[in-house]
């Protein structure tokens, strides 16, 4: 999985596309218009907001990366580290949360600074991703990660000459992760309590994001158990960090949390995390083939394990051969169930929290966690195209209640 260090040429082209066609910028408007009957994210206005982070983002990319530390963004674009839909699809679901949570307490710069901060991060943690699983050996990965940290909390953060086609990619992700520090850190104390609960969630995924790459050594035994997963691989879920950034800009808007709303946000937050944590798993069905080839052992055959679908000698299969099993034995589906029954954690703290503030859309927030599952669960439709994977697709924007979750894997909520 980890490649030598150094410069390799990728493919360049038209794929830079991708994800951000006519057919998506249509589905992605209809979804905001279901969304217009909140007072929050009234359309056109979310779809103006979502443009202008997007102009923001891109303009910083093209005229302010360090030419002389770190690697442009047309290379970057060109050797498929960065793709435009990292900063369209980031900017999109900035909206699910930015708007519902800063419209009703701060201004418009307020709620477009926090868009742009959490577009800059999550294009920072993707391109960092690609960078480490085509470039880097497993000990540079952890260091960048640790660079990684300290660029996004603390105050003091200095980039390193680099000459190397790696050393200055992976300054283009610290570079970005630093302009979501200063975006959040501009005009907040940090003893201010959103400001400690930022740092601390971002060490935490750092930590998930280091202990996922023992998955990533190829022709390995599972370095964990589907529990371990659950509780601690898991942890490299972006949601808690990605509200996060929203709760900086609201104590700045407010000035202060009353303990009321400093609960609420704990639970908006709570809630967050097991969304993002349920589309992980997602995601580990959507690139199951993927990660096969690659001799990464997901949650998918971690589960299989587990409930008794395969043993350890099918694990040294050809991954083709493993791939047919897992999905003959009904593993992938059962992974869906398990992502349904984490995502589905996250509805409860959202009723509580809709009780402790006025301030908070917490509506609009349950619809935009549904078209996050949509957009999450999307891969899977469209690399099976069956009706199983249609239908689970579906469902993501109707109740929980059409959710289904069989007995063996409601068991697993004891680890969750």
């Amino acid at each position: 999985m980890f490649a030598s260090p150094g410069y390799r040429p990728f493919q360049a082209a038209s794929e830079n596309s991708e994800g951000t066609n006519a057919l998506y910028r249509i589905t992605a408007a209809t979804l905001l218009l279901c969304m217009n009957r909140f007072r929050s994210t009234k359309f056109p206005a979310s779809t103006l907001y979502i443009k202008k982070t997007i102009e923001a983002v891109r303009h910083r990319l093209e005229s302010y990366l360090d030419k002389a530390r770190c690697l442009p963004a047309d290379e970057l674009l060109a050797h498929r580290l960065l793709k435009k839909k990292h900063y369209y699809y980031g900017a999109y679901l900035a909206a699910l949360t930015s708007l519902p949570i800063l419209s009703s307490a701060g201004s418009q710069s307020i709620v477009l600074s926090s868009m742009v901060a959490k577009t800059f991060a999550i294009t920072s943690i993707k391109v960092l991703d690609n960078i480490h699983d085509r470039l880097s050996s497993k000990q540079e990965a952890v260091k960048s990660q640790r660079r990684h940290l300290k660029a996004f909390t603390e105050e003091s953060f200095d980039l390193t000459c680099q000459e190397s086609f790696l050393g200055k990619a992976e300054n283009s992700c610290m570079s970005m992760a630093r302009w979501t520090y200063e975006l959040v850190a501009d005009g907040l104390n940090r003893e201010a309590e959103t400001s400690r609960i930022y740092s601390r969630d971002f060490a935490d995924y750092i930590d998930g994001q280091i202990g996922s790459l023992d998955e990533k050594i190829e022709g390995a035994s599972p370095a964990t158990t589907i529990q371990d997963y659950i509780r601690r691989v898991n942890e490299k879920s972006v949601g808690r960090i990605w509200i996060d950034i929203d709760f900086c800009f609201l104590e700045k808007a407010l000035g202060r949390l009353e303990p009321a709303e400093l609960q609420a946000v704990l639970n908006v937050r709570m809630a967050a995390d097991y969304f993002f944590k349920g589309c992980n798993l997602y995601d580990d069905v959507a690139d199951l083939e993927e990660d096969l080839n690659l001799g990464i052992f997901s949650s998918v055959p971690l589960l299989a394990l587990d409930r008794g679908l395969i043993d350890e000698s099918d694990l040294k299969r050809d991954s083709h051969e493993l791939l047919r099993i897992l999905k003959q034995s009904g593993a992938v589906d059962e992974v869906v169930e398990l992502a349904d029954l984490i995502f589905l954690q996250g509805m409860k703290p959202l009723e509580e929290a809709k009780e402790l503030n006025e301030v908070m859309d917490i509506d609009a927030i349950v619809f935009g966690a549904r078209i996050l599952r949509m957009f999450a669960i999307r891969k899977w439709l469209i690399h099976e195209r069956s009706l199983n994977s249609l239908c689970r697709t579906v469902i993501s924007l109707s109740s929980p209640r059409m959710y289904h979750i069989s007995d063996p894997i409601l068991a697993y909520s004891r680890y969750i």
